[in-house]
């Protein structure tokens, strides 16, 4: 009876431990083993990455610095309204024009409200400039024409000429400025 007993002990014996530990303890390398994989495939994507980053910041470093700075001028990452005031206003005085009523309509770029449909995609923002100037027709086409070939990129939106005692004419412009997001 023992030799009947103790081999059908032994085998209930190795068939729990292997319930009971070694398929766990399997299963548990199954889950690392997979875990394993995907890191090294996340560590080779950033090698990729980094090596594309590089590439890029090569280029980038390739660039003349007064070209970046033109870039920086023409489309800045921020709303630098400030300095577009005071870039209008130094153009508008080369021709004793100044600046007046400056005011500032919101950002066209970011509207939040029931008009806009969906997410707003742009990667640009927008703002309206209104300012009013003084001063001779020639002077104001000279004026527009600096303007235009300022670096800073504005698209002129409305202009309202009146005239003034004189001979000088009253003009209210608008322009819409743009920034990267």
């Amino acid at each position: 009876m023992i030799r009947i007993v103790f081999p059908t002990l032994l085998l209930i014996t190795a068939v729990a431990i292997f319930y009971f530990f070694t398929d766990p303890a399997y299963q548990e390398t199954k889950k690392l083993t997979i875990e394993k994989k995907s890191y090294e495939d996340a560590l080779d994507n950033s090698k990729k990455l980094q090596e594309v980053r590089d590439q890029l910041l090569a280029k980038y470093n390739s660039f003349p610095v007064t070209d970046l700075d033109r870039l920086e001028r023409m489309l800045p990452n921020n709303v630098d309204n400030v300095r577009l005031i005071l870039e209008i206003d130094q153009i508008s005085s080369r021709y004793g024009m100044p600046v007046r009523n400056i005011t500032i309509s919101g950002d066209a770029g970011n509207k939040k409200g029931g008009d806009l449909i969906g997410r707003d995609e742009k990667t640009y923002g927008s703002v309206v400039l209104t300012f009013s100037i003084d001063g001779s027709y020639s002077n104001f086409i000279s004026f527009i024409s600096d303007l235009e070939k300022s670096l800073r990129i504005v698209d002129i939106q409305n202009i309202s000429i009146s005239a003034s005692d004189g001979g000088a004419y009253h003009y209210d412009i608008g322009i819409r400025t743009y920034w990267l997001k």
